[in-house]
């Protein structure tokens, strides 16, 4: 009786593990149930991955996979993180067969450095796994396997077959389109413009803000609001109020853009940020800060879109 007892227990407790696992499997599974994962790209240094989440495109399993890698392969304008499949290496074809994904490249993958081979098959392997159609991913060079250092063929990868390699991976990113106003070149107002940036998902948006204010506007009319050389000390907001702290070198920023014209164009950019109603600007750190009053000598400004001009 005692051993019949053991061995039911023994046969629910693996049944148990059995049925964990399996729900463990299925949740890493649903990733693509909100429509999102992240698509592994390196950074601009080429030393890391980048994630960045992303809806993949196609009403297949091939077609996602056919978008997915060509979005690995192209060259990207953000400056921020680019592609990890070399313009070189060439995708053959690939073949889905049971959540089997093999995939053949061309002899120029034999070219790449050790760094940059591994970086790629990490990136590829991490991204393509999370689709629900594919379990693992295999390299072939053409028609043969791919080899490591010893020259054994490396099989199918996972997502766990690189978690040694990667604790440096760069944080996740999301896409997000701001409304920006910049300064008119001339100085004469603020032209209005959405971008579309990718941002880091640990940084505060209003953050981001000011960091998509240091580029170059779309707008062939319109300025930088915050060149190089200013540099932005912190941010917070609290109750509505977003406290901008930026170094004295705003006031020397030059070109024919006003002072009033630049702070304007970081309020108007970030009171269209659902938390932030006004905005206090700071100039300098320690003794030497001062907050900067607006015309009508209150210690915080509120959007003024009326210097929102057509270019």
């Amino acid at each position: 009786m005692k051993n019949f007892l053991k061995k039911s227990a023994y046969i629910l407790l693996c049944m148990t593990l059995a049925l964990s696992l399996f729900s463990c499997g299925q949740k890493n599974k649903t990733k693509l149930n909100k429509g999102f994962i992240k698509v592994y790209y390196l950074n601009q240094m080429k030393t890391a991955l980048y994630p960045v989440t992303e809806k993949p495109k196609g009403n297949s399993a091939r077609k996602r996979i056919s978008n997915l890698l060509e979005e690995l392969s192209s060259p990207k304008s953000d400056k921020d993180y680019t592609n990890s499949i070399p313009d070189q290496v060439i995708i053959r074809n690939f073949t889905l067969k049971k959540k089997q994904l093999v995939i053949s490249f061309s002899h120029d993958y034999e070219t790449l450095t050790k760094v940059e081979e591994v970086l790629l098959r990490a990136s590829v392997v991490k991204t393509l796994v999370q689709l629900p159609e594919v379990d693992s991913v295999t390299f072939r060079i053409v028609d043969e396997s791919l080899l490591d250092s010893a020259g054994n063929a490396i099989g199918a990868m996972t997502d766990e077959s690189f978690v040694d390699d990667f604790d440096f991976e760069q944080d996740a990113t999301k896409a997000v389109t701001l409304t920006l106003y910049c300064p008119a070149s001339d100085g004469s107002g603020l032209i209005k413009e959405s971008r579309e940036a990718h941002i880091n998902e640990n940084v505060p948006i209003a953050q981001a803000v000011l960091s998509q204010l240091s580029k170059k506007p779309d707008s062939k009319n319109a300025d930088v609001t915050l060149p190089a050389s200013v540099k932005v000390l912190s941010v917070n907001v609290n109750d509505g109020i977003c406290y901008v702290d930026l170094d004295s070198s705003l006031e020397n920023a030059g070109g024919n853009v006003p002072e009033n014209m630049r702070i304007y164009s970081i309020v108007d950019s970030l009171c269209q940020l659902d938390q932030i109603n006004r905005v206090q600007i700071i100039i300098g750190s320690g003794d030497d800060a001062k907050v900067v009053n607006d015309s009508k000598n209150n210690s915080t400004y509120s959007p003024n879109y009326n210097l929102v001009v057509s270019k």
